[in-house]
């Protein structure tokens, strides 16, 4: 199957990342001192910084800005990015088969790049891809349909032939309504959504090594 342009999420897709994301919001509330509400992981999942930050301040009464905020999850988030995150498996042997098959690939994910960016240097990762692109700096979220067709039309494609790779249920519902064709990539942070996820995914993936089998 023929790939000619690919848009990857990052964390739960490439990167074995999901778990850290689940626990950052309760380890920050808990180091100022407050007991974490159950679920905050989940509700913060599909939110970028800035709307992240926004809500933390809201539901916890933070008298605390935006830089203020985003400096304590940073501290929770860098040393783990940059020290232990590692490829999903066969992650990285995916993207390097596509590289070489002349795919274009472009990342888009809600993470800010300062966070993400010491793990792609330790794991050189950054090499495959022709764009990056971050909810943050294009000020749009991945629950919106906008963010896809600004991918699509910065990379030069259409978006009925464009692949996104993702793991979350938000987000490959929203790319496969805004017309990309999308893999759903298992992770086992969305088990909860793998049958809606299966409804919205052109092809639906639980490892890498079927990701080969289906795309080449």
């Amino acid at each position: 199957m023929e790939i000619k342009t690919a848009v990857f999420d990052l964390d739960g897709t490439l990167l074995d990342s999901m778990p850290m994301w689940l626990t950052c919001g309760e380890r920050y509330i808990s180091s100022l001192g407050m007991v974490a509400e159950p679920g905050l992981g989940e509700k913060l999942l599909s939110m970028n910084m800035k709307e992240g930050a926004d809500f933390l301040r809201e539901r916890y009464a933070l008298k605390l800005t935006d830089e203020e905020i985003f400096k304590g999850i940073d501290g929770v988030l860098e040393k783990t990015y940059g020290e232990e995150i590692l490829f999903k498996e066969g992650a990285g042997e995916f993207l390097q088969k596509l590289k070489a098959g002349g795919t274009r690939i472009a990342l888009c994910t809600n993470t800010d790049r300062c966070l993400f960016m010491p793990a792609f240097k330790r794991l050189d990762a950054e090499k495959y891809f022709d764009f990056i692109f971050t909810a943050g700096e294009l000020g749009m979220s991945k629950a919106q349909p906008g963010i896809f067709y600004k991918v699509c039309e910065t990379m030069g494609t259409k978006p009925e032939e464009t692949w996104m790779f993702e793991d979350a249920l938000y987000s490959i519902r929203t790319a496969f309504r805004a017309g990309l064709k999308t893999c759903g990539i298992w992770d086992a942070s969305a088990v909860a959504d793998e049958a809606e996820i299966r409804k919205h995914s052109t092809v639906y993936c639980r490892t890498y090594a079927e990701a080969e089998r289906a795309f080449f």
